[in-house]
């Protein structure tokens, strides 16, 4: 069986159990049991998703969704202490459309034909939950392809501060997400094209889109906190 099944088997468990950052996964025997295939391919699947900072393994404390928790430097504890979702969509809107111009001309056909599938499973999502852990995937997979350590390493930090509550860019609606979706399919034709101008253009469309929506969602929760206050006086 080839890792990239193994791999979509492993998602689709973690979507279907309604799994969330921070949640432990069963143990390697249970999973893999679970899942009919061996620990062997388990393990090739648990190192894609660790690599891609969507789970971490702490020796002796099992497997656990989401981003290594980090021993805060000043630097990386800065990015998420007094930031709002608007901060961080503004900060990917800076940096990710010069990376995809860069994954662009880097890009494996295997790493592309990766993000095709992952485009396709985001948009046959039905929920937010489910959407998100395709989304990060697809980010993370577009900054792996770069094949940049410091890059790869920076878009990890931006991605843990992303699936913080308080500032996940949530898409509630059906629409948003096949719009959104819709988005990252252009991006991955315009790689597939080797059109690094094109691609960047696309993935600037995106985030602008993601930042428009988070600006007009905080303006309602603005507003919503202005009228309790005026409703208390």
């Amino acid at each position: 069986m080839s890792e990239t099944p193994v791999l979509d088997r492993v998602v689709d468990y973690i979507a279907t159990h309604q799994l969330r950052d921070g949640d432990l996964l069963p143990a390697e025997r249970k999973l893999a049991e679970d899942l009919s295939i061996s620990r062997r391919e388990l393990r090739g699947a648990l190192a894609t998703l660790e690599a891609a900072g969507r789970i971490w393994r702490g020796v002796g404390r099992g497997t656990y969704l989401g981003a290594r928790p980090l021993k805060f430097s000043p630097t990386l504890s800065g990015l998420s202490m007094g930031t709002s979702p608007t901060d961080v969509a503004e900060m990917r809107l800076m940096i990710e459309p010069a990376l995809v111009a860069l994954a662009t001309m880097k890009a494996s056909p295997d790493d592309l034909e990766e993000l095709g599938k992952v485009a396709r499973k985001n948009a046959a999502t039905k929920d937010d939950y489910e959407w998100q852990q395709w989304d990060h995937r697809f980010h993370s997979l577009l900054a792996h392809a770069t094949r940049n350590p410091a890059i790869i390493a920076l878009l990890e930090a931006i991605n843990g501060v992303r699936v913080k509550p308080a500032l996940r860019e949530k898409t509630v609606d059906q629409e948003t997400r096949r719009h959104f979706a819709e988005q990252h399919q252009a991006i991955v034709a315009a790689m597939t094209a080797r059109d690094s101008e094109l691609a960047e253009q696309r993935m600037r469309e995106h985030l602008l889109s993601v930042q428009m929506r988070v600006a007009a969602r905080e303006k309602n929760a603005q507003r919503g906190e202005s009228a309790q206050r005026i409703g208390s006086v």
